[in-house]
C-alpha cells in the first residue's frame, strides 16, 4: 500500500498515511514528468551519484538527475581538473519533487558534508531528529 501524497510504502492493513491523513492506494500513479521539481544535490563527482540514487530509493523518493550523462564521459570529479560542486562548471543536479525536496534533502546533507549519509528507517522513512 502506498501514500499517494508523499510516495511512502505501507505493509499491507494499513488504510490511511499516518503522516498525510490520506487513503493509501495500491499502485501508486507515474511521476508526473511537468510535476514541479526542484534541485536537492548537485555533484561533479561521478562515483558519488550511484550513492545519492541509492539513498533516495531507500527512502522512495521519485527524482530525476541532470546532467549525469557528461559527467560519465568527461575527465571530472574527484580526479578532474577543478570542476567543483559550486555550481560553476560541468556537474549532475538531482532533482525531486518539491514536497519531498526538505526530506531529500536532510537524507543527502551528510553527502554534501562529505560524510557517510544516515540509514533510513525500516519503513522507508527518514530517520527522525533526536
Amino acid at each position: 500500500m502506498y501514500c499517494p501524497d508523499c510516495r511512502a510504502e505501507y505493509r499491507e492493513g494499513i488504510e490511511t498515511c499516518p503522516d498525510c491523513e490520506v487513503r493509501l492506494v495500491v499502485e501508486l500513479p507515474p511521476v508526473d514528468p511537468d510535476a514541479d521539481l526542484v534541485p536537492v544535490f548537485e555533484t561533479a563527482d561521478v562515483s558519488l551519484l550511484p550513492v545519492v540514487e541509492s539513498v533516495l530509493d531507500s527512502a522512495r523518493i521519485p527524482y530525476l538527475v541532470q546532467g549525469e550523462e557528461a559527467l560519465s564521459v568527461l575527465p571530472v570529479g574527484r580526479w578532474g581538473a577543478g570542476i567543483s560542486q559550486s555550481g560553476r562548471g560541468l556537474a549532475a543536479t538531482i532533482r525531486v519533487e518539491k514536497g519531498r525536496a526538505e526530506e531529500a534533502e536532510e537524507l543527502l546533507r551528510p553527502l554534501a558534508e562529505g560524510e557517510s549519509p544516515s540509514e533510513p528507517e525500516e519503513d522507508g522513512r527518514a530517520p527522525a531528529d533526536g
